[in-house]
């Protein structure tokens, strides 16, 4: 059965009759179907402007699905699609016309097509529900109009009248995820009340909508993932049916016990008596909400994944123990599993606790699962190896291990775990070595993952009893040799990785008999050759990488022993010629890719003769000269790309014979002009693309380029010195694409191409000397590029007749005024999306400067450096924008931030100046929002950031730039309110950072799998006594090129590379001068540490034994001894002790710490010494229940290496302390404190 889906990107007024879905449940029998595939043939950029009349006679009656997407149908000057052919077509059931730029559709276009029931209007320019066009089918059930612009809130529903969905009665799936939507009526889904699924993610929901929901009587499906919402008792009573529900990313303030981290009521999901699946992960859920759990009778999924949960034990799970299949608890705190943790699970076939801070791995932990677990993922924890008794699993078939700490694996680690099908043991870069039998009780394994493990060799019987395996990936290894019968016997084998080692010798042979492999990538090696006889047989090898290798000769046998090889990719090596016959009996091939190389010639017939070949590559060689017959009778040959290289002439037939041939990439090469008969038609039937820019043209190459007038649609002749464009010239009317940048062009060149009529879409004339645009005669013009020109202004009539523009770029010019300028063109661009004003030498922004462009979502206007003043309602007018930037003015002494962006409530990427010293969340309050992705504050005038600038920000994916500021110090909890679950890129670059805090360093460190640092190097670090944890941090996540700013003794020295003796707050004089690492001098260095271990360090901090006196320089409060303390949430560790036992006695606890927090007096962290001279023993002997045992001193301040390898820190821990150390607390303000 088909669903009846209603699926909006946006949603506004009542908009449909109750006869748009008057729903046949009942389907037609099978007929034939008849697929106009232009989606697919639009890869070749093949686009289909109209359909022809009668395309359909003598079929329409047997067609059930018409598939017409990603055409240009809406690309004309009435934008409407109109067509006779779609109606009364009795047996169509689907009609796509998603990608198409449609505006509209005409009205009674469906006639006739009454049993139509999918209808996709995805992707287009729809500002408004087609209702009268859909007069024709009469059981409409999926209507997709995802991607428009329906709302003039820019694709954001921002509310929905009651009443909007009366007589719907048949609507069964409703999408309204990702608009504006916070509040509902109570009649919000009259109407509507049989809908089974209803998505409302994304939005601004601050109450769950209790009231609105009750109409529903057969609601199942519910998700509210990614909003503000806040639950109450009794929130889901009423919705008996439901069986999913995602309440994800949301804070669900229930009990709130500190600031940010929170408890579920224990009646939270009262009512929810048929919930199978329950995902409550991202909302810094503190326990596990076992009680509310086990109200939740027929609950079998559990996702938990992104909180903050610290510990678990048998009486906790025991709630939901009885009948829960599937258990996500990835990416919280979990530092240690008790024995039997699980016990108590009778049918948990799905565990998944990757992302956590276990340091290993025991079977005891697990007992209780041996029969029914199939899916384990253990990976991105702390894990240094197996202990206790072998893992036992009979039903496993997937176990993850990877991106750990594990550097030895038993022999018989996997011995008991017979069904294991799906291995990953990837990064964990120690291992170096593995045991020979170590798979060998493992027959069911299908695919196994060693890649970023270390490896240094291959065991020739490693494999030699997993006769299934189908893939095996041993990527970024050290193997130098693959050994003869290495891969011996795999007859099941498809895809082999074995890139990026150093692989210098495959011996003789290497793979035997596997006859099935698809895929073979030795990219990145070291091979200087590659034969055939490394296969003792014919292969089904459909995908050769051979790139990045020192290869510059192959054997005649190196590709017939594999003759169905569809792709060969050789770039990146050292031929510098390719002999033909290793090839030419390659019937099956269709791309070869010879880039970067050192081809002097292809010579005759190189390239001839293969049936099937579609894409050849030889840019960047050293090519002069291309034989005539190179690529004779290659028929269907469609990229060729020629580029970068050093050719100056081509033949007159050189491209005979390609008849399909539809890109042409020639760009970067010394031509300076093409033979007129070049591109014949007789030679090429439909030449769409053609590269010629980077060349030394003079004199564009019309008269080539006309043999190929009705089909040539983008040209690239920029970069040339190309100074006359003929006037009337017929080729240049009917190119789509026309980029002609960078040329001297004269002024009537100029004029010539732009006032005279022409079908263009695409225009580009930057840099080509346009001084005055006068009135454009491209209708059909949707981009236009006049950046880097000498123009002061537009007229009114310059855009009369381009109403379709939708980006404009007029940066690098010499306006001065927007009013008098620019904005005169305004009414006329109606659907411009897109401005560029940048780089101008505007005076003013002022209120009404962008008044007409309310379809606007893109306006930048950056370096504006003779801008003296911006008005607080300068973007008034711009209610849909997307994304600003706005920075770069020297001259602006005041920017009201706040003001300007009060009326810009679709902020999605916002990247501004500040003129204030320091930056609030109230300066940002408008556009903190969920939808916020983008943040980038700069101006050397800032010099403090609140700690709550990011609070509200719940993107997926989050970027937020420090760039060019005064700012020396970041916040510790800068990133305490963004979601766990966020991808976070930060960019400091520019800055005058001298270094990270130590709390700051713990909320990095614990975000780190999914958290990018960039620009630090940019900043002026001091290389003091503060540095210290920086130091140890850096290694583990691959950053090696900070360098030292100061002290003058440390200037220029990688940070990395300084031992914890030289960073010092000591003030002391050298008597030799050290030199940067860069420079080569006799005088002595800073002591230069060496790692003794491969192992990468991590920050620590460990409890006091006695004070010291204070070294003079070093902060107040610094710590006196190291401590260990992996992350921020380590605090939460600390806290929970009490939590099982009784609620309160947590709470007190987290006041008590608190209010020693507040002191001024430090208790020790990440930069932490060692204990002084006769200070009393650190280390005794074990004392039990201690998970995050602390290693000796000669740990905790080990030496670093010269070369720093990227990758997580690794951990041993060697002995235990007498006593449990507190952990280092790092806790976020009550209030928005600045840090100065």
């Amino acid at each position: 059965m088909i669903t009846n889906t209603l699926s909006y990107g946006t949603l506004g007024k009542k908009f449909v009759s109750p006869k748009l879905l008057q729903v046949d449940i009942q389907m037609c029998a099978p007929l034939d179907k008849l697929y106009f595939m232009f989606s697919e043939l639009a890869e070749s950029e093949v686009s289909l402007r109209r359909l022809p009349d009668r395309l359909l006679t003598g079929v329409k009656g047997n067609v059930t699905k018409i598939v017409l997407a990603d055409n240009l149908l809406g690309d004309n000057l009435n934008p409407i699609f109109s067509t006779a052919e779609l109606h009364n077509l009795p047996a169509l059931e689907e009609l796509d016309l998603s990608g198409n730029s449609i505006r509209g559709l005409e009205e009674g276009l469906l006639i006739g097509c009454e049993v139509m029931k999918i209808l996709r209007l995805d992707r287009n320019n729809i500002n408004s529900v087609p209702s009268l066009s859909l007069n024709g089918p009469q059981a409409l059930m999926v209507l997709s109009l995802r991607e428009n612009r329906i709302d003039v809130h820019g694709n954001m529903i921002s509310s929905i009248e009651g009443g909007a969905f009366i007589g719907l009665s048949d609507l069964l799936t409703l999408d309204l995820g990702r608009n504006r939507l916070s509040k509902f009526n109570s009649d919000v889904f009259q109407g509507a009340e049989n809908l089974e699924k209803l998505d409302l993610s994304e939005n601004f929901i601050t109450d769950f909508p209790t009231v609105a929901l009750k109409s529903f009587v057969a609601l199942k499906h519910l998700n509210l993932s990614s909003n503000m919402i806040t639950l109450s008792p009794g929130t889901f009573v009423g919705l008996t049916d439901l069986r999913y529900l995602d309440v994800g990313v949301n804070s669900l303030r229930t009990v709130c016990i500190l600031y940010w981290i929170f408890l579920v009521e224990d009646d939270a999901f009262d009512g929810l008596t048929n919930l199978n699946t329950l995902l409550l992960r991202d909302n810094n859920i503190l326990l596990i909400p076992a009680t509310a759990l086990s109200r939740l009778p027929n609950l079998v999924s559990v996702h938990l994944g992104f909180n903050r949960v610290t510990a678990l034990s048998s009486d906790i799970l025991r709630s939901v123990s009885d009948r829960v299949t599937s258990l996500v608890l990835s990416r919280n705190v979990i530092r240690e599993l008790p024995a039997a943790a699980f016990n108590h699970f009778k049918t948990l076939n799905h565990l998944d606790l990757s992302g956590n801070l276990l340091n290993s791995i025991a079977a005891e932990v697990f007992t209780g699962l041996e029969q029914s677990l199939q899916f384990l993922s253990l990976s991105q924890n702390r894990i240094l190896g197996f202990t206790g008794e072998q893992l036992k699993f009979i039903s496993l078939w997937f176990l993850d291990i990877s991106d750990n700490q594990i550097s030895e694996i038993p022999v018989d680690a996997f011995q008991s775990i017979p069904s294991l099908s799906h291995l990953n043991v990837s990064r964990n870069a120690h291992i170096n070595v593995l045991p020979q039998n170590v798979f060998q009780h493992n027959q069911a394994l299908v695919s196994i993952d060693l890649s970023h493990v270390g490896l240094k060799a291959l065991p020739i019987n490693l494999f030699s009893k997993n006769h299934n395996l189908g893939s095996i990936y041993l990527s970024h290894n050290l193997l130098q040799e693959v050994s003869e019968n290495t891969f011996k016997n795999l007859r099941n084998l498809t895809h082999l990785d074995l890139s990026y080692n150093n692989i210098v010798t495959i011996r003789t042979p290497a793979f035997v008999n596997v006859m099935s492999i698809q895929y073979l990538s030795l990219r990145g090696n070291q091979l200087n050759a590659f034969k055939g006889e490394f296969f003792n047989t014919g292969t089904s090898l459909e995908v050769i990488d051979l790139a990045d290798n020192q290869l510059s000769y192959l054997f005649p046998s190196s590709f017939k022993i594999h003759p169905r090889l569809r792709e060969i990719i050789l770039t990146n090596n050292k031929f510098n010629f390719f002999p033909s016959e290793l090839i030419s009996t390659l019937q099956y091939l269709e791309l070869v890719d010879l880039s970067g190389n050192a081809l002097k010639n292809v010579d005759e017939l190189d390239f001839a003769r293969l049936p099937k070949l579609r894409t050849i590559l030889l840019a960047r060689n050293e090519l002069e000269t291309i034989s005539e017959m190179a690529f004779h009778n290659s028929s269907q040959i469609q990229h060729l790309d020629l580029s970068d290289n050093k050719i100056d002439r081509l033949g007159d037939r050189l491209f005979e014979g390609l008849i399909r041939l539809e890109v042409l990439d020639l760009g970067g090469n010394l031509l300076t002009e093409l033979p007129e008969n070049i591109f014949e038609r007789s030679r090429l039937h439909m030449l769409e693309n053609i590269v010629l820019s980077r060349n030394v043209f003079e004199h564009a190459p019309l008269k080539a380029l006309q043999k190929q007038y009705f089909f040539v649609s983008a040209v690239d002749l920029s970069h040339n010195q190309i100074i006359d464009i003929p006037a009337e010239n017929s080729v240049m009317v009917n190119i789509k694409k026309l980029d002609l940048s960078f040329n001297p062009l004269s002024e009537k060149s100029i004029s010539n191409v732009l006032t005279e009529p022409k079908t263009v879409r695409d225009l580009n004339l930057a840099g080509t000397g346009v001084k005055s645009i006068g009135q454009l005669e491209t209708p059909f013009l949707h981009c236009l590029n006049i950046s880097h020109n000498n123009i002061t202004k537009l007229s009114e009539k310059t855009f009369t007749r381009t109403t379709l523009l939708e980006s404009l770029d007029i940066s690098y010019n010499q306006i001065t005024d927007v009013s008098g300028a620019l904005a005169v063109s305004w009414p006329k661009l109606k659907n411009l999306q897109r401005l560029n004003i940048s780089s101008n030498p505007i005076l003013m922004i002022m209120d009404g400067n962008f008044e007409g462009l309310s379809s606007l979502l893109v306006l930048d206007i950056r370096n504006l450096e003779k801008c003296t003043r911006i008005e607080k309602n300068a973007f008034r007018a711009l209610p849909n924008l997307v994304e600003l930037r706005a920075y770069g003015y020297p001259r602006l002494g005041y920017f009201d931030i706040q003001g300007a962006l009060e009326h810009l409530f679709a902020l999605e990427k916002l990247d501004v100046e500040f003129k204030d010293t320091n930056i609030g969340p109230d300066q940002l309050h408008s556009t903190l929002h969920p939808r916020l992705e983008e943040l980038g504050m700069r101006g050397d005038r800032l010099k403090t950031v609140s700690s709550g600038i990011l609070a509200g920000l719940k993107a997926p994916a989050i970027i937020v730039r420090l760039r060019n500021t005064s700012v020396t110090s970041l916040p510790p909890a800068l990133l305490f309110p963004l979601p766990r679950s966020s991808q976070i890129t930060i960019d400091v670059g520019g800055s005058q950072l001298s270094t990270l805090q130590p709390q700051l360093l713990v909320a990095l460190d614990d975000r780190r799998a999914d958290l990018s640092m960039f620009g630090l190097d940019s900043n002026p670090i001091r290389c003091d006594c503060n540095a210290r944890a920086l130091r140890r941090w850096l290694p583990n996540v691959g950053i090696d090129d900070v360098k030292c700013e100061s002290p003058d003794h440390l200037s220029g020295f990688l940070l990395v590379e300084i031992g914890d003796d030289e960073l010092t707050c000591e003030t002391r004089r050298r008597t030799t001068a050290p030199v940067p690492s860069s420079s080569f001098s006799t005088t002595s260095p800073p002591r230069l540490v060496h790692r003794t271990s491969a192992e990468p360090d991590i920050i620590w901090s460990v409890a006091p034994t006695h004070d010291r006196p204070k070294v003079q320089g070093e902060p107040k409060g610094a710590p006196v001894i190291g401590v260990a303390s992996t992350n921020d949430d380590n605090l939460i560790i600390g806290i929970v002790g009490g939590v099982v036992a009784f609620i309160v006695i947590l709470i007190v606890a987290i006041c008590i710490v608190r209010l020693r927090m507040a002191s001024n007096s430090y208790r020790g962290g990440p930069l932490a010494s060692s204990p002084a001279a006769g200070a009393p023993p650190m280390w005794g002997p074990p004392w039990p229940g201690y998970a995050g045992t602390m290693p000796p001193p000669s740990i905790s301040t080990a030496t670093l290496p010269h070369k720093m390898q990227p990758g997580p820190g690794s951990v041993r821990y060697l002995a235990q302390p007498h006593q449990p150390a507190p952990y280092f607390i790092s806790m976020p303000p009550h209030d928005d404190k600045i840090y100065r």
